[in-house]
């Protein structure tokens, strides 16, 4: 299925218990959060291309359908710069403040101006690496097979067991209760850390060898396992080598047997009755922040 640009609006929460319908084009009000993207020029395609990137590796495909049309016509320099997409597919965006339209209507006037795009319908489709992969059996898990980096929003599990969304010094917890989310990562991890929700629902964690909860060891040394052979069978070398960088990225002495492996947990409609993690912008001095570059690093 080609993903496709839909020019819809959405409903993002806001303090105080409020709500507001955003229609597309309109400032974004929230966390400038989701899975980094950018639609770019490149001399080994013909068009626009959509690029995902981790350092020196690019991996490319087609763009959803309207993407460069839409961003164009909100002042996106030739359509071309970095994007996010949510947990509900929101596609967002950042415009140069002195080319953006509807400016005044944001919390600032300088700068990058975070702006909702529509929403993403369909899958975006890479050759090397599955964006949507199979969804574990339930109370079962699986190694992560798609990207293991800037792929999901990244929300974090205190260790009293709450759900936040944190960038810099800035914490904004969810408009809504996640019981039963908060209790499948910590059936894995014994600590505090974060977790991954994709734009396809899917929920990704980062469990370290020395912090698997005893109860699941067993069980996340066989999902390894057969990942591996799996992988290896079908000379899946696009996932081992994304994987690898992973364990490197995260072993803090580029080893990989120190690292952490990318665990999948499920989508969200296996948690909570589906509810998607919204976080709550409850400090003004966060849009001052997140609009003075157009690249937001976490």
């Amino acid at each position: 299925m080609t993903a496709t640009l839909k020019e819809e609006s959405t409903s993002v929460p806001l303090e105080d218990q409020r709500s507001v319908t955003l229609k597309p084009g309109k400032p974004w009000p929230s966390a400038y959060r989701g899975s980094k993207y950018s639609l770019v020029s490149d001399d080994d395609f013909n068009d626009a291309v959509l690029k995902w990137e981790q350092r020196d590796l690019a991996i490319y495909t087609d763009p959803p359908d309207g993407l460069r049309r839409t961003l164009i016509l909100l002042g996106k320099n030739g359509g071309y710069g970095s994007f996010r997409v949510t947990a509900d597919n929101e596609v967002l965006t950042k415009i140069k403040a002195d080319e953006y339209k509807h400016v005044n209507e944001a919390p600032v006037d300088k700068g990058w101006i975070p702006v909702y795009v529509g929403k993403l319908s369909g899958t975006l489709d890479f050759d090397e690496i599955d964006s949507d992969p199979l969804t574990p059996q339930k109370n079962r898990i699986k190694v992560w097979k798609g990207f293991p980096f800037h792929h999901g929003e990244r929300w974090s599990v205190s260790q009293d067991g709450a759900l936040f969304w944190k960038w810099k010094d800035y914490r904004f917890d969810s408009a809504f209760d996640h019981p039963e989310l908060i209790n499948e990562y910590q059936k894995y991890r014994g600590t505090a850390g974060r977790l991954y929700i994709t734009e396809n629902a899917h929920i990704w964690v980062n469990i370290p060898k020395n912090d698997i909860a005893p109860a699941k060891q067993s069980a996340v040394r066989n999902a390894i396992k057969k990942w591996k052979r799996a992988a290896e069978q079908v000379d899946d070398t696009a996932t081992l080598r994304l994987v690898n960088r992973r364990l490197v990225a995260t072993s803090g002495d580029d080893d990989p047997s120190t690292g952490h492996f990318p665990i999948h947990l499920g989508q969200l409609s296996d948690f909570d009755n589906g509810v998607i993690p919204r976080p709550i912008v409850d400090e003004s001095s966060y849009f001052q922040a997140v609009c003075e570059y157009e690249h937001v690093w976490e």
